[in-house]
């Protein structure tokens, strides 16, 4: 753990980045806004995508920097690296794995598995923008993603995580899906 002093400046540092990049980079050095409307059709721009994680960045730096300035004195010892931190990293990194194989296959197995068949078979790339196959890897994996890592930082399953779960996927598919008639939620812009 770094020095509260250095915690501190590292937070002010990201947060004064983050800002800037947020409200002057992006915004100027982007042909399109955040979101435009062209011939009646509304579209996220070139600035959406860095606009939202440079405002991520800015809300977690000033939350640290917070965090730090209540933070009464250093820790003079360095947490350990045991057994217990390993398996904390290593079922993290299966819990992303998971989530993006679920989030990658899940919409073209349900298809495959569940979808028209015979003569009127059709490939996901064919239906990736149509309901309800454009939403089953989304949720699948995200789903998946939030709650299997808020279960493991806090170290057990509850319901309430599961809703709250839920909840987060249906604000996303809310905000970047359903405003919007050219956005492919991920992963289906892959295929």
């Amino acid at each position: 753990m770094l020095s509260r002093r250095i915690e501190i400046w590292l937070a002010i540092f990201f947060a004064v980045l983050a800002g800037l990049t947020a409200f002057v980079w992006a915004p100027l050095d982007s042909e399109t806004a955040a979101i435009y409307e062209f011939r009646r059709q509304i579209s996220i721009g070139d600035a959406m995508l860095p606009m939202v994680a440079g405002g991520g960045i800015l809300l977690f730096s000033v939350a640290h920097l917070f965090l730090q300035l209540r933070r009464r004195r250093d820790a003079d010892e360095d947490p350990l690296f045991d057994r217990t931190t390993l398996f904390f990293f290593v079922t993290f990194g299966g819990v992303l794995a998971l989530s993006l194989i679920l989030m990658f296959w899940a919409g073209p197995l349900a298809l495959a598995l569940f979808g028209p068949s015979g003569d009127d078979a059709a490939t996901y790339r064919q239906m990736r923008s149509s309901l309800p196959w454009k939403y089953i890897g989304f949720v699948l994996g995200g789903f998946t993603l939030v709650f299997g890592l808020t279960s493991l930082i806090e170290g057990r399953v509850r319901w309430l995580r599961a809703v709250s779960s839920i909840l987060a996927v249906l604000g996303l598919i809310l905000i970047f899906d359903v405003p919007f008639d050219t956005i492919l939620l991920p992963p289906n812009g892959d295929f």
